[in-house]
Order: structure tokens, then C-alpha cells, then sequence
């Protein structure tokens, strides 16, 4: 019944209204918690990215807004920094050694690990690769098409 007094008109929002409103004091104030950290940490970041430009505080807001718009209400993971970095780091490895051709023993220094290290990550890189191709072959199904 309360579907019928007041109908769910979300989806209608305009985004550039609500972006257009932003500074106002009171809208401001409800960036609480961890939206406003997001919008103070993204806007430091563009900052530093486009040189302090003016738009950062802008922009800011608008990509934590898209954020919201397509995962709000949902609960989900955000790893630390230092794991963030390390699955960078593991990935630009693996790209490295795929693509580029770099030999595991050239990229020591690099990325100041040992061999056996850069190894490893190569050894795990590849094993997650191959969890996201498709099976062409029909090996997954114990059945050979």
C-alpha cells in the first residue's frame, strides 16, 4: 500500500541537479562518514593528478556520486592500499613477462624482489589467467567435444 501513496521515483532523479546543489551547507553536511572521507580523498587525488585544478572538488563529488549510483546498497570489499598495490605490482609482473617478453631476471632489480619471487608471481598470475579464459575444449565438463 505505502508503494501506491508514494511511488518509488528514485530512478528520476536528475544527476546534474543533484550535483548542482552540492555546495549548499545543509547537502554538504550529509556527506557524513565514509562518503565524505571518499569525496575528500578523491578530490586531494585529482588535485594532485590535474595539477590543483578547480574542478577537483566537482569532479570529486561526481565520481563518488556515480559510486553510489551503481553499487549503493550493496555491501562490498575495499582491499587496503598496500594489498591494492601489491596486486598491481603482481599484475604489471605477470604483463611484463607475457607481453613484454621481460625475463624473470631482468625484472629483479625492477621491482626489487628475488627470482624466486617474481617466479611465484608469475606462477599465481598465470593460474588466475587461466580461471578467467573460457574453456574452448570442453575440459571443464570432463568431456572432450
Amino acid at each position: 500500500m505505502n508503494e501506491e501513496l508514494f511511488p518509488d521515483d528514485t530512478d528520476k532523479l536528475d544527476p546534474e541537479k543533484v550535483l548542482a546543489h552540492m555546495e549548499a551547507p545543509t547537502v554538504l553536511a550529509r556527506w557524513e562518514g565514509t562518503l565524505g572521507e571518499m569525496v575528500r580523498v578523491a578530490e586531494v587525488e585529482l588535485r594532485k593528478a590535474l595539477n590543483n585544478t578547480d574542478s577537483a572538488p566537482e569532479l570529486a563529488r561526481r565520481v563518488v556520486y556515480a559510486i553510489c549510483e551503481h553499487q549503493g546498497g550493496t555491501v562490498m570489499y575495499l582491499p587496503r592500499g598496500t594489498i591494492l598495490k601489491r596486486a598491481m605490482r603482481d599484475a604489471a609482473i605477470y604483463q611484463d613477462w607475457r607481453d613484454k617478453g621481460v625475463k624473470p631476471a631482468d625484472m629483479v632489480s625492477k621491482y626489487d624482489l628475488s627470482s624466486q619471487t617474481i617466479y611465484d608471481i608469475i606462477a599465481r598470475q598465470r593460474a588466475l589467467h587461466r580461471k578467467s579464459e573460457p574453456d574452448l575444449f570442453g575440459f571443464d565438463d570432463g568431456t572432450i567435444h
